[in-house]
């Protein structure tokens, strides 16, 4: 049973769009869990480039201010309040000093205590280590939904990964591995082609390279999935190295700085009319929607990730752990490219 005591803590709260010092460190109050509810302590909770976005107001699902920024996070259970109708398995699966993770759909993570419905909240395998843990939801999921929700890939397909360096391009490319593709990837940073290489990844250097010259000159049938997270003029270039019947996924737009939001709605649109074409498929991938529409999906995903993150099989990149308390310093720090790889913001212990 749930305690009655309100909980004090902690959390950043976006007062204003604007940058890293509009961020506060607020005091907070948690009272005890709805029915179907589970209260927790945020023990980690990963850094993304969405928070920053968000945080500036060009982020399109994060419309308003204040708010409290972060989409994952490894916590633990402090109570939970049954709902009528529970398994009791459910219920001692959510056993005060459980571990769990969650990617929420929508931004709150950065907080010491959180009020969460049960059906978020993933129990952590025995042995995964917080802090890696909390490197894995929103990059894995995301390389799940585009792999198997929307270009529904089959081992031996072949895919281009546009910025298969970063977060969300890592984890496609190691899941990709995994499944058996064939694999290229845009990149630029230094080591990237070494270690997109040991993912088994065909490497493109954008800044002499162009992509769709390679990429159709090494695959003329064309591809089965394109990956994109930069819109433009990509769109079109990607479009073309289709294979007929194949997918290309858009899961972000670049964007001009205070015209983010207007520039992604436009790429949006885009995409939306490129599948109105024959032969091929477009498709949008948004997460945050696609996590709170598919309960199911969501759990079993994020269930099977924990797993291979616990047996080795997917290694997330863990550029620095912060405390939670710095949170504005790692969004400065981020925004300078001072770090590559995942920030994880830490509570007191962790």
């Amino acid at each position: 049973m749930p305690g009655t005591r309100d909980l004090h803590g902690h959390a950043w709260v976006v007062e204003t769009f604007g940058g890293p010092d509009t961020m506060r460190w607020t005091a907070t109050v948690t009272p005890a869990p709805a029915p179907g509810h589970a209260r927790v302590r945020v023990l980690a909770a990963g850094v993304g480039f969405t928070d920053l976005m968000a945080r500036q107001g060009d982020y399109l699902l994060q419309r308003k201010a204040p708010f409290t920024p972060g989409y994952e996070l490894v916590a633990e259970v402090v109570d939970y309040a049954p709902s009528a109708g529970d398994d009791p398995r459910d219920t001692a699966a959510l056993a005060p000093g459980t571990l769990v993770a969650a990617a929420l759909p929508k931004m709150a993570a950065y907080a010491e205590y959180l009020n969460l419905p049960a059906w978020q909240l993933v129990p952590l395998p025995e042995g995964l280590d917080p802090v890696v843990a909390a490197a894995v939801p929103l990059d894995h999921l995301t390389a799940v939904s585009l792999l198997e929700t929307h270009a529904r890939v089959r081992r031996g397909d072949t895919l281009l990964i546009q910025g298969a360096s970063g977060g969300v391009g890592r984890a496609v490319a190691r899941l990709g591995q995994l499944a058996g593709l064939r694999m290229y990837g845009t990149a630029s940073a230094p080591g990237a082609a070494e270690q997109l290489a040991r993912y088994g990844v065909t490497p493109v250097d954008y800044r002499t390279q162009d992509f769709e010259k390679v990429v159709s000159a090494a695959e003329p049938g064309g591809v089965q999935a394109v990956f994109d997270h930069i819109g433009g003029a990509n769109l079109g270039k990607g479009y073309r190295l289709l294979a007929p019947g194949g997918t290309l996924v858009s899961y972000a737009f670049t964007g001009r700085p205070g015209r983010m939001m207007r520039d992604t709605a436009v790429g949006a649109a885009r995409v939306k009319l490129m599948n109105l074409r024959p032969g091929r498929r477009t498709a949008l991938c948004m997460v945050p929607n696609e996590l709170k529409a598919d309960h199911s999906w969501y759990r079993d995903a994020l269930t099977r990730l924990l797993a291979l993150t616990r047996d080795g099989s997917l290694r997330p990149a863990i550029a620095a752990t912060r405390p939670l308390r710095e949170a504005a310093d790692v969004h400065q720090a981020l925004e300078r490219r001072e770090f590559t790889g995942k920030v994880v913001l830490t509570t007191a212990g962790h």
